[in-house]
């Protein structure tokens, strides 16, 4: 696959806002009792997923694309490895999100709890906390497609769960933030309730750690 070389300006201030961007769209949607029974088996199916490793590939509001591999456990951690030319690193260890960009040799960190990833990684998912509004729920021949937003603050953006169906699979996320940009995170090649080594989400460990995991499976 060709592979745009994205800078760091374009990957931290548009693609990086796709992974870790604050949640303009409607309020919560009314949904009838069947879409109900369809947000609980989407949440059932989620909630059975307690770890995963694949890949992901990242498209940038400017159309920048990024590659890389990833490796989620729940509750709260996740690591996301780019592949070269892009020198990024973004680990969460369940209570911070650490970004390193290795080129530049600088470090950002952030609370888990400011970001939409945080409802990728609770330890339990559920379309009727009250904190999140379910603003639309999407159904095609085989995708299905969950917009979420902050019940707070409805105007500051939505992130968009996809899923394949039938069978059911987790497929990735679409972020549109306040200012109308939009960022794509799809996901390939999962193995889903892998056992995946504590250190591998703590900020430190050297960056080919995930990849030498997944060569061994």
């Amino acid at each position: 696959m060709t592979q745009n070389t994205p800078s760091r300006r374009s990957l931290l201030a548009t693609g990086l806002a796709g992974l870790l961007f604050t949640f303009a769209w409607p309020a919560q949607a009314k949904l009838s009792p069947a879409e109900r029974a369809e947000l609980d088996r989407l949440a059932s199916y989620f909630n059975s997923i307690r770890s995963l490793m694949g890949r992901f590939l990242q498209i940038g509001p400017d159309g920048s694309a990024a590659e890389g591999l990833i490796a989620l456990q729940r509750p709260g951690r996740f690591r996301f490895e780019y592949d070269p030319p892009a020198p990024l690193l973004i680990v969460s260890d369940g209570s911070y999100i650490t970004m390193e960009d290795r080129q530049l040799k600088s470090v950002d960190r952030l609370p888990l709890g400011s970001t939409p990833l945080d409802i990728l990684v609770r330890d339990q998912v559920s379309f009727d906390d009250p904190k999140l509004a379910v603003q639309r729920l999407e159904r095609g021949a085989s995708v299905l497609r969950v917009t979420l937003a902050d019940a707070g603050k409805p105007h500051d953006g939505s992130l968009v769960l996809s899923f394949s169906d039938r069978p059911l699979g987790f497929t990735g996320w679409t972020v549109h933030d306040a200012q109308g940009q939009t960022t794509t995170v799809a996901l390939s090649a999962l193995d889903l309730n892998p056992t995946l080594p504590d250190s591998l989400f703590r900020y430190g460990m050297r960056p080919a750690q995930l990849r030498e995991l997944q060569r061994r499976r």
